[in-house]
């Protein structure tokens, strides 16, 4: 027997079918169960393991049951930055998906990975956004624009909707033939040619005979992703009788936004990491309501056996040696303060610089609190690098001020004593403070923070003094001070660039030349693994940040 022990039931709504097709003639309810932005979250919140379960529990009891998902699920944990998303795909084949679309992230490891993840999968892909204009070959030239699925002799259709932004938050020269963008996924017009482009998606599966369409979309919600965000979507388009939605990590039970005829049309989300699984049900007489299970009592076995599986050949493939170092790179000083919260470390030095190099970028940031271990000398394995940086952080570029870098230093350096560390205790640790490449920078502890923040504790402004003195940024070889009205090239994770993390927001308003691009994790092992050995310069801080 099917049992929930947290369920959130949404609003009913009857929403009439297009004008022209013949009246509904299921005789059970339809069930679509719906994931979305799962990041590798197989094992956590709810998890795989139960949300099998509830496709077993749910098929045994109902004769129209359908699996989707709204994609991003190929990054975001070492299981896939390990594999380039293959093991992601050995669970995906193992749920049962009849039609899957692809988020952002999907882009992550390359177009040339995305293909073989694609030709792996043992479920439908769709996406009726992609345009390809290069001269060599569309990878992707064989996903449909929707997967027609027919329950009780009633057509369904299963459009997939990709976000116009996924250029900009994955990594640009993917989507690239020397140097000229040969992939766009509709995103002229301020999102009508989005909008238009769906719409004859639409057209076209009504005219095929779909009784129900149900758009898959990657999309968002506004006021952060307009104009290609799923709202707005809704509002230019008809013939849709629900848009279940991905990419904004929100949870939506079900919310409805008028269509261009002013007919209401259903909206949900289920948030990240399996934090919910959704249910859009479908009635004989065209009711449709949706539900969201945040868990359940029960686990699929086999589905547990395949993770313990991957996991157990994850441990021996990320235990091999990338690298090796003849020194220590303590983030921490010998008593286990962390020193990188507060003072230069080499292992911020070697990070920055690995940052700076790879992104082309004039300066390179890392806050602190984003370097999580040390790298002791000896081998270093691919998990030794993960320990350094868990969090899968993306990198990202903007073009700042050079007043923006002070406001940042500024900010990084609030907290900051003229000692880190008082019996046994540290003084003045903050993870904002900020590890730099590309620059030098000296701390006068002697002049009280002037930075404002806000009941959220983020940046409103600085007055006063400065803390921050004597910024020069290196340029053709040397240092030269930085000039407050130039603009400069700044590359970080996402988190300080576009997330405003700490409460940072000294990078609001810049220009954001790449965001979402590649994890950090994947930057640092293949450098390290490009060189082999860590350069005797990393032995010791560089002397970038004095603190007086």
């Amino acid at each position: 027997m099917r049992k929930v022990i947290t369920l959130i039931i949404s609003f009913l709504l009857a929403v009439p079918l297009f004008a022209c097709a013949p009246p509904a003639t299921l005789k059970d309810d339809l069930y679509i169960l719906y994931t979305s932005d799962v990041h590798c979250g197989f094992e956590v919140n709810l998890g795989y393991a139960k949300f099998k379960a509830i496709v077993e529990d749910t098929r045994s009891q109902h004769a129209n049951v359908a699996v989707v998902d709204m994609g991003d699920n190929i990054q975001g944990g070492t299981i896939a930055a390990a594999t380039k998303g293959d093991y992601v795909i050995d669970v995906m084949n193992e749920i049962g998906y009849d039609a899957v679309t692809i988020g952002n992230h999907e882009f992550d490891y390359g177009m040339e990975q995305l293909r073989k993840l694609i030709d792996k999968a043992t479920f439908p892909i769709t996406a009726c956004n992609i345009r390809y204009t290069g001269a060599k070959e569309n990878v992707l030239s064989d996903i449909p624009p929707y997967i027609m699925k027919e329950y009780d002799g009633v057509k369904v259709a299963f459009i997939g909707v990709i976000t116009p932004a996924s250029i900009a938050s994955s990594t640009p020269v993917n989507f690239q033939e020397n140097g000229t963008f040969v992939y766009d996924f509709y995103s002229k017009d301020k999102g009508m040619e989005l909008a238009e482009k769906v719409q004859s998606t639409v057209d076209q599966a009504r005219k095929e005979g779909a009784q129900y369409v149900i758009l898959l979309t990657h999309l968002g919600q506004p006021d952060e992703y307009q104009p290609f965000d799923s709202v707005s979507l809704i509002h230019h388009t008809n013939g849709i009788d629900a848009v279940l939605d991905g990419h904004a990590h929100v949870t939506i039970i079900g919310d409805y936004y008028p269509n261009k005829d002013g007919k209401d049309v259903i909206l949900s989300s289920v948030g990240t990491k399996m934090q919910n699984v959704g249910e859009l049900i479908i009635s004989p007489d065209g009711t449709i309501s949706t539900v969201l299970i945040s868990e359940y009592d029960r686990e699929d076995e086999k589905i547990k056996q395949t993770l313990t599986e991957l996991n157990q050949a994850l441990d021996l493939m990320i235990g091999h040696k990338i690298g090796e170092t003849a020194f220590d790179l303590p983030m921490t000083d010998e008593n286990g303060i962390r020193i990188s919260r507060s003072r230069e470390v080499a292992i911020g030095d070697l990070l920055t610089d690995i940052f700076r190099e790879k992104l082309g970028t004039d300066v390179a940031l890392i806050n602190g609190g984003a370097i999580r271990n040390s790298l002791a000398a000896g081998d270093i394995t691919y998990r030794d690098a993960l320990d350094v940086a868990p969090f899968m952080n993306t990198l990202s570029v903007c073009r700042a001020s050079g007043q923006q870098i002070l406001d940042a230093l500024e900010f990084g350096a609030k907290n900051t004593e003229s000692i880190y560390v008082f019996e046994d205790n540290p003084v003045g640790e903050a993870g904002a403070f900020l590890q730099v490449s590309g620059l030098k920078y000296t701390i006068d502890t002697s002049i009280p923070s002037g930075v404002i923040q806000d009941d959220n504790k983020m940046m409103t402004g600085i007055e006063g003094e400065r803390r921050v003195k004597d910024v020069y940024v290196l340029q053709n070889g040397e240092y030269v001070p930085l000039d407050p009205q130039a603009m400069y090239l700044v590359g970080s994770i996402d988190y300080v660039i576009t997330k405003s993390g700490d409460g940072n927001t000294a990078f609001q308003g810049a220009e954001v030349t790449l965001e979402g691009g590649m994890t950090d994790i994947d930057v640092i092992t293949e450098y390290i693994a490009s060189i082999g050995t860590i350069p005797e310069q990393y032995a010791q801080p560089d002397g970038r940040i004095t603190v007086k």
